[in-house]
């Protein structure tokens, strides 16, 4: 399980990279080619749109799983450890079901583009092959908010965020991956 694990996360940050340096190449390309030659190409634009969607839904899960998206956590440090677990797993609950919805509207709406064999605009490609990391990143997101709330009820984590003395551990190269999810400060 664990080297399944590591697969796919270095999988997940080698697609953000890739995603994130093919849209600047075309953007650039795209610039140069424009202004330097009076000219462009037609499926940049596109391409580089179907590239930042899929670069977004990777990153969500991948801040889930480093614990560095947004967290709101003024009222919630006011409880004590109890009462934070288990508002942190309520909030788990909310983010999975949102995410598990998505992942059935989105499996729904790849469904019936595949059905309709509708063709993208500008690229040679089927639609459906493009949007399918909607299903993709919601499943990717479901199971990060499984783990993060595993870690959150046996203890591993403290709360939802990214918590005081994290980012110094993450920037050190010192962050826990035990259980996938970084750790909070000792207690």
């Amino acid at each position: 399980m664990s080297r399944a694990r590591d697969i796919i996360n270095r999988l997940e940050e080698v697609l953000m990279a890739s995603l994130l340096a093919l849209m600047t190449v075309l953007t650039a390309l795209q610039v140069l080619l424009r202004y330097a030659f009076n000219t462009g190409l037609i499926w940049s634009l596109e391409a580089t749109t179907y590239s930042f969607a899929w670069l977004v839904l990777l990153g969500m899960s991948y801040c889930v799983r480093t614990r560095t998206h947004i967290a709101v956590d003024l009222l919630v440090k006011q409880f004590n450890e109890r009462k934070r677990k288990l508002l942190g797993i309520l909030a788990i609950a909310v983010c999975l079901a949102y995410s598990l919805l998505m992942l059935h509207g989105s499996g729904m709406f790849v469904q019936r583009l595949y059905t309709l064999g509708h063709e993208a605009r500008d690229l040679p490609f089927a639609r459906w092959l493009l949007t399918i990391m909607l299903p993709l990143g919601f499943a990717l997101l479901a199971w990060r908010f499984v783990q993060l709330g595993l870690s959150i009820w046996r203890g591993r984590v403290i709360g939802l965020g990214f918590v005081e003395s994290a980012p110094a551990k993450l920037m050190a190269g010192q962050a826990s991956q035990q259980g996938d999810i970084e750790q909070g400060p000792p207690q």
